[in-house]
């Protein structure tokens, strides 16, 4: 039960959609490249003495990140302990508890590293980089998929492929396949 104009007009809702979705995939794609976006850092996750990201990697953005730090447990700070020469980030020095939140973005290029004042000492301690360009680290053991699965992969489609456009064609153009009787 399908008329041209259901059709036409299913097709255009599709390339409309189709459209829409690499618009909003692109701007995406430039708003992250672009800064402006956020990024969390929590503040003592799981009872832990560090900044995530922070303390064991640094955390990269672009020039106007918005970075929300999130106390995830009592008594921590974040003290600047140094900043590119042109930056104004004060950090947050008073000790604050679990629930407590606190942002900054961040317009200069360069590395600021930061602290927890009482923690410092067992290792509470963070970087934030600023950079042009995020970059991406080249991905490491990396699975190879093996020369028999793509092949076995490519005769599954075409096997599939083929029985559909058969099951379309009888289904299209398939005749009356009823018995006559002689009788």
């Amino acid at each position: 039960m399908t008329d041209g104009n259901a059709d036409m007009s299913r097709r255009a809702f599709l390339t409309t959609a189709a459209g829409t979705a690499a618009v909003a995939g692109a701007t995406g794609a430039a708003a992250g490249q672009e800064g402006g976006g956020s990024e969390q850092v929590l503040v003592g996750p799981d009872g832990s003495l560090v900044f995530t990201p922070g303390t064991d990697e640094t955390l990269e953005i672009l020039p106007g990140t918005t970075v929300e730090f999130v106390w995830e447990s009592d008594n921590h700070n974040i003290v600047v302990d140094s900043q590119p020469e042109d930056a104004n980030w004060e950090g947050h020095e008073t000790l604050e508890n679990t629930g407590f939140t606190y942002e900054h973005t961040f317009e200069t290029l360069g590395t600021y590293e930061y602290y927890c004042d009482p923690h410092e000492v067992s290792g509470m301690v963070g970087t934030i980089d600023v950079v042009e360009e995020i970059s991406t680290p080249e991905p490491s053991n990396v699975p190879q998929v093996p020369d028999s699965a793509k092949t076995l992969g490519v005769a599954t489609t075409f096997a599939m492929v083929a029985t559909l456009g058969l099951a379309f064609f009888f289904m299209k153009y398939g005749g009356n396949y009823e018995l006559e009787d002689d009788e």
